[in-house]
């Protein structure tokens, strides 16, 4: 196991392309708050270039997280069987289920340090270009982040499971939306009519993050301000973990056979 997410590591850090993506999406960040700051001082009366509102666009938009999570497993493991590298690895006796967790752990791993370093350069662009108070906002921000990561995790481990799965990377990206998106968003508006639906869909990170959140210029209320809202930002991607983790493994196993 140890030597394949070695291994795996290895391949994916030697690789620019994990670079130019990491760079791309820290590229716009800063992009944004150059607009804001010139904006803020060639249009009068702008409102917006501040820390707050440059903050506010990151905390109403943390789904993010999710998609840019499987984006990026998409990106690391969707060509493995076209090359040819997927049926290397399982002849020198790899297992499917050794290479499914290592998988999963080694892009947790590179999405994180993507994300850490692409907030390093987002926030600190923010401080230097934007007037205005930033206590507050960066306060949200953080916990919301942080509210947010299980559920991105889950987003990773769904998208390593679907690309384990299929053949192709687009069907998995598909069906990934398909459980993500597009299932919460029909249980929603199905449970206006039936309350247990409703209930579960309260608990599916996409329709919690984009309904529990209001972040603007004037106040935030946001789900994991308060004690129960929280855990239920962190339970709902602990479960999602464990249920994906279960479905993968006993999916590649079966693909094994």
């Amino acid at each position: 196991m140890m030597n394949y997410i070695k291994s795996e590591w290895y391949r994916i850090t030697r690789n620019k392309d994990i670079y130019f993506l990491t760079g791309a999406i820290a590229g716009l960040c800063v992009l944004m708050n150059v607009i804001l700051f010139v904006s803020n001082h060639t249009i009068p009366d702008f409102r917006y270039g501040t820390v707050r509102f440059s903050m506010n666009l990151g905390i109403g938009g943390l789904q993010i997280l999710m998609m840019t999570g499987a984006f990026l497993a998409a990106f690391l493991f969707g060509n493995a069987k076209q090359n040819g590298t997927l049926k290397n690895v399982i002849a020198y006796g790899v297992s499917r289920k050794t290479i499914f967790i290592g998988e999963c752990i080694v892009c947790t791993a590179v999405a994180f340090c993507s994300l850490a370093v692409i907030l390093a350069v987002y926030i600190p662009s923010a401080l230097l270009l934007l007037d205005g108070p930033s206590g507050k906002p960066l306060q949200v921000f953080f916990k919301g982040v942080g509210a947010t990561l299980p559920s991105a995790v889950a987003a990773v481990i769904l998208a390593v499971v679907l690309i384990n799965v299929f053949d192709k990377a687009i069907s998995a990206v598909g069906l990934w939306w398909a459980i993500m998106i597009a299932v919460p968003q029909v249980c929603f508006f199905v449970g206006l009519k039936f309350e247990p639906i409703e209930k579960a869909a309260e608990w599916m990170p996409w329709n919690f993050l984009s309904m529990g959140v209001i972040a603007n210029m004037s106040r935030y209320q946001c789900l994991w301000d308060t004690g129960e809202g929280l855990f239920q930002c962190l339970i709902s991607g602990a479960v999602g973990i464990l249920i994906f983790l279960v479905c993968g493994l006993f999916l590649v196993r079966k693909k094994e056979l």
